[in-house]
């Protein structure tokens, strides 16, 4: 049964285009290394990364990410929060959609500049993650996008995480 925090591993290997080990990727995402590889063993076993060859197969993620994620790891927006915009709040969605400022979401963050509702990361590490990777921030909004989103955001948000996932 896939975790939260699998995704979150799953889309920073597809964005590291080097070799990695796992005590490097659980440094880049503030987890522990057993974390990490409890992660890949999951993705293994629902079909989502291949070990043997350490890649993520991006079909199948994309077709995951479109159509189960929200069902298998839904939000709400919630309170009014400072923090680090996300979804339709930030960029790419944000550049494709006129969308009001007092509709923001946001990762809570103490230093966040932006306020808007909260929405949970799908792990607690999220915004300490994506201040050193701005690839994998545009990812996790993406996917937030597709876990909050309206029709229309979800639909933006499925196209360009393709484009991003199959480049």
């Amino acid at each position: 049964m896939l975790k939260p925090q699998d995704i979150l591993v799953l889309l920073k290997v597809h964005v590291l285009k080097e070799k990695w080990t796992y005590a490097s990727l659980a440094k880049s995402l503030k987890m522990s290394s057993s974390e990490v590889h409890a992660a890949l063993k999951r993705c293994e076993a629902s079909n989502l990364y291949r070990n043997k060859a350490r890649r993520v197969l991006k079909k199948a993620l994309g077709e995951f990410l479109v159509y189960g994620l929200k069902y298998a790891f839904p939000t709400k927006p919630g309170a009014l929060v400072r923090g680090i915009p996300t979804a339709h709040s930030a960029k790419p969605l944000k550049d494709l959609l006129i969308v009001s400022n007092q509709d923001s979401y946001v990762w809570a963050f103490a230093q966040g500049k932006v306020k808007g509702q909260e929405i949970k990361p799908l792990y607690p590490s999220v915004t300490a993650a994506v201040k050193e990777d701005p690839k994998l921030y545009e990812l996790l909004c993406l996917v937030d996008g597709l876990r909050v989103g309206k029709v229309r955001e979800q639909n933006l948000a499925a196209e360009e995480l393709r484009k991003r996932l199959y480049d």
